[in-house]
């Protein structure tokens, strides 16, 4: 797919299925056929921060290893290769790590690289970053999914 770049959170919603409250991608700022680097700020509206914790604000864990999940079905949307009816979903998360806590306020750094294809199943490996400090790592596979 031909785009340019920056890609706001339109463009995105027109690459990815996923909407309010479950999108965490807002912009794209490169990408080629195996890597995506984007950015969102973490906003304090968002609905997680009711619960995750009301005294002290922190972005799940889960929610983190999504965020980059977004960036390998981002690559996968904006090089073509996913099939009419079908969706990018996360099925493994081999290895995850967590550096420091994501607040509201935050602008997440999100960078994921595609590094192997198979017949419809992929393995990436992405980062969250904050003001160059790394938050969170993640190994994970996904595949194509029909609707």
């Amino acid at each position: 797919m031909s785009q340019s770049v920056p890609l706001n959170r339109n463009s995105v919603m027109s690459i990815l299925p996923h909407r309010d409250p479950m999108l965490f991608i807002d912009s794209v700022t490169k990408f080629d056929d195996t890597t995506v680097t984007a950015q969102t700020l973490v906003r304090s509206d968002w609905p997680v921060f009711k619960g995750h914790f009301p005294d002290l604000p922190i972005m799940p864990g889960v929610l983190l290893i999504e965020t980059i999940a977004q960036g390998g079905a981002l690559i996968l949307g904006l090089k073509g290769a996913v099939q009419d009816g079908r969706f990018i979903a996360l099925t493994g998360v081999e290895a995850t790590k967590f550096r420091r806590a994501v607040k509201p306020g935050d602008v997440m750094d999100i960078q994921v690289e595609l590094v192997r294809e198979r017949r419809g199943f992929y393995k990436f490996e992405g980062t969250v970053s904050v003001e160059g400090d790394l938050a969170a790592e993640v190994k994970f596979s996904a595949a194509q999914m029909g609707l």
